[in-house]
């Protein structure tokens, strides 16, 4: 399996503007008390919530992390992090999320500040630390919504800490996480895995906002992958390439390094095939020397009428650049192109985006922000006065969470897992979850492995942007 990280599409703010942001944050987290919970609103039935006015319920706190003393233990990894519960708090047949009058939601996410003190500063270049932050504000204005909608929950946020020891002390021996019947996070695969296992055992829902890596869980109907896997995503490219070009038009370019993705891309087209006995598009690993490229690429390049090219490769902005400079001359004023990649793209910063047009460049992602929205910008206005800068996408994915979350617990109550599989949020700024169940069969024995999230847009870049195809 291999690992992509989230795609974070570049929104423009000012980096000193976060940084003074973040410094002072975590000087203010640090004096916060231990006892502060997030967001917890007198209880108001959630009935109907279209019409009534704005009810003011006091400011909801801003960043309040439970701290501790840094441990200075070493990180316990994974295949050794295994926890028994005591048999009263388990229930396996049925998640404990049921239609009370309040909603319980609780948030596991990496701060990373048990270090700050009041003589010195966090590290404001952490980009964990800052994808949190960024998450946990997308969320909160969230929370506000719908507490202006009257509706009736309780929210609380723990600093996960690095590992699996920070999280058993800051998280799992606090009494108040044992009431919480829906978790979001954490961040970390050990501490996902660790959580997970006890989400399984417990009932508790919980919901990993970031990676989307595969085998952390299994058996586990209780574990929501939010971000769908790189399959996920190779499986929309392969569909939207198949609806109209042939195989013999198709050509997978490779880094020579690399030869992983280009495996899943062929295993997929196999999977995917119009025909059984059609064959594999063709495969080309190719050097970081340009000067190589003559005797094996562009004879591919030159037979070809129509080009369609899969580029499996992202991490390395040189090789890319050469290579999508080389299929434009190769194109241009001459043949039809459509180039493809992987969602890391939108976050490359040394790409010429000219060329990114010429090439009818292509990606596949989890999520897509249109600025030119109205709601959108509301959003990043909202967020730029919490904290001085324009969200991440990540922000915009909290934000939508728990919309999804909000409106199906409301229409559904106990039923919120059975459900969640056909809902779709009504309204929405960057993701359109559509989580399914993952089930195995071994011997007719069906298991429910995991609820994964399958959405997946294909973008295309367009005059100065990424837009839905």
């Amino acid at each position: 399996m291999i690992s992509v990280p989230n795609p974070r599409q570049p929104l423009s703010g000012n980096n000193i503007s976060l940084h003074l942001f973040i410094g002072s944050f975590l000087l203010l987290s640090a004096a916060c008390s231990s006892n502060r919970s997030v967001a917890s609103v007198p209880s108001y039935l959630a009935t109907d919530f279209t019409n009534q006015s704005r009810i003011l319920i006091g400011k909801v706190d801003t960043f309040p992390v439970f701290l501790y003393q840094t441990d200075g233990l070493l990180p316990i990894k994974s295949d050794k992090v295994a926890k028994e519960f005591p048999k009263d708090q388990i229930i396996i047949e049925k998640g404990l999320l049921t239609k009370d009058s309040t909603f319980k939601i609780g948030f596991v996410l990496p701060f990373l500040n048990d270090n700050i003190s009041f003589g010195g500063r966090g590290d404001v270049n952490n980009s964990v630390s800052r994808w949190a932050i960024h998450y946990y504000t997308g969320a909160k204005l969230a929370l506000e919504k719908w507490k202006n909608k009257g509706v009736s929950f309780e929210s609380t946020v723990w600093d996960s800490g690095p590992d699996t020891v920070s999280l058993q002390k800051r998280v799992l021996d606090d009494s108040r996480f044992l009431e919480i019947p829906l978790v979001i996070g954490p961040y970390h695969r050990d501490n996902i895995k660790y959580l997970a296992n006890y989400a399984k055992k417990s009932g508790v829902l919980l919901f990993s906002p970031f990676s989307a890596a595969q085998n952390l869980t299994e058996d586990n109907p209780f574990f929501y992958q939010v971000n769908p896997t790189i399959e996920t995503q190779i499986s929309a490219i392969v569909d939207h390439v198949n609806q109209y070009a042939r195989t013999e038009d198709i050509l997978i370019l490779q880094k020579d390094s690399d030869t992983k993705l280009n495996e899943l891309f062929l295993s997929t087209f196999k999977l995917k095939g119009k025909q059984k006995d059609e064959g594999l598009p063709k495969t080309l690993l190719l050097s970081i020397n340009v000067n190589t490229w003559v005797k094996n690429l562009l004879p591919e390049l030159q037979k070809r009428e129509k080009l369609v090219i899969i580029i499996s490769s992202f991490s390395d902005e040189v090789f890319l650049n050469n290579l999508m400079q080389e299929l434009n001359r190769e194109s241009f004023d001459k043949k039809e192109i459509i180039v493809y990649g992987l969602s890391p793209w939108l976050n490359l910063e040394k790409i010429d985006f000219q060329l990114l047009d010429m090439l009818n460049f292509h990606v596949s992602s989890p999520y897509y922000i249109n600025t030119g929205d109205s709601e959108v910008s509301e959003f990043q206005q909202n967020f730029y006065q919490e904290l001085g800068v324009f969200p991440q996408p990540e922000a915009f994915q909290a934000f939508d969470l728990i919309n999804l979350l909000f409106e199906n617990w409301i229409k559904k109550g106990d039923f919120f897992q059975e459900d969640l599989d056909h809902f779709e949020a009504a309204q929405f700024l960057s993701a359109p979850f559509q989580f399914k169940k993952v089930k195995t069969s071994t011997d007719d024995i069906e298991k429910w492995q995991l609820n994964r999230n399958q959405k997946v847009m294909i973008l295309k870049f367009s005059g100065f942007g990424w837009q839905k195809d």
